[in-house]
């Protein structure tokens, strides 16, 4: 078994809830007995397009790698250096949207990094 994708997975994740935790800590607190801020309703048309973007590029990219092995046509650095870009943006996305540090949002960032670093690390490697 390959470990790099799980090790892959595994930088995701502390990444991403990483920065959960540090965001979480330098945010500043809501007044006393106050609701917490809200995020700007526009930071969820945001996340959605980035995620889009990332999910349809690293699909071209484990396709075409993969289809290179016999075709020998290889996509070019640079949709891969977009990729780790767009992952790392996907990653850090809920920190800088103001995702509260709670065990339950925790955990959902915790696995959505897990799947994001698995996938990217996969798609890396299948270049030939």
């Amino acid at each position: 078994m390959n470990p790099a994708p799980l090790l892959g997975a595994l930088a995701a994740t502390a990444l991403a809830v990483g920065a959960l935790a540090v965001a979480h800590r330098v945010r500043s607190k809501p007044p006393e007995g106050g609701p917490p801020p809200e995020p700007h309703p526009t930071l969820g048309a945001i996340g959605s397009g980035l995620l889009s973007g990332f999910t349809l590029l690293t699909g071209f990219l484990i396709a075409t790698g993969w289809a290179a092995r016999t075709t020998g046509i290889v996509p070019p650095d640079g949709l891969y250096l977009a990729d780790l870009a767009a992952g790392g943006a996907v990653l850090l996305y809920p920190s800088l949207a103001g995702l509260p540090f709670t065990p339950r949002y925790a955990a959902a960032v915790c696995l959505f990094g897990l799947l994001v670093g698995y996938v990217t690390v996969t798609a890396v490697q299948l270049r030939p």
